[in-house]
């Protein structure tokens, strides 16, 4: 049997607050093997956000207490330093956060938004990550990407900046 590609085991995530400590999440495991889906669901407020900022991450670790493992291709993700996780992000784990209006700047551009990133991880020049803006935006389906790639996130509908 092979090894999971993402491992999380006995995963704590706790944060203080003025009413004590809130346990957010208290003891979740699961497996994802790679080339699979996982569906994380639960009501509002039971920790699905917590979990996947955890994996990413992104817990301000002043303000957090994360206890357990989390592996992600064998890497033990709780260990790493920022500049491992930076290099991972994007690379090998990502997040779609709910708020697909919120998730982007309303001061650039998407085509900017999505070469930075790319960029960040390869290196790229700025004519090779607005390639691939056009190339990505082309894949989600956006009509007219060569000209939508200059366009700002309000000029996108709600399903476009999802996507």
């Amino acid at each position: 049997m092979s090894t999971p590609f993402l491992s999380v085991r006995d995963l704590r995530v706790h944060f203080s607050s003025e009413d004590g400590m809130v346990k957010a999440v208290d003891g979740l495991s699961f497996d994802l093997e790679r080339g699979k889906t996982l569906g994380i669901v639960g009501e509002s407020g039971s920790g699905k956000s917590v979990t996947n900022l955890a994996i990413l991450g992104l817990h301000h670790p002043d303000h957090t207490e994360i206890e357990g493992e989390i592996l992600l291709d064998g890497q033990d993700l709780l260990s790493a330093s920022e500049r491992e996780l930076e290099r991972l992000r994007g690379n090998k784990m990502a997040m779609v956060f709910q708020d697909a209006l919120a998730s982007l700047s309303p001061y650039h551009t998407i085509g900017k938004q999505i070469g930075e990133t790319f960029r960040k991880h390869t290196g790229a020049s700025k004519q090779e990550a607005r390639a691939r803006a056009i190339e990505m935006l082309t894949k989600v389906g956006i009509p007219q990407p060569n000209l939508r790639v200059d366009d700002y996130p309000h000029q996108f509908s709600g399903g476009m900046r999802q996507r």
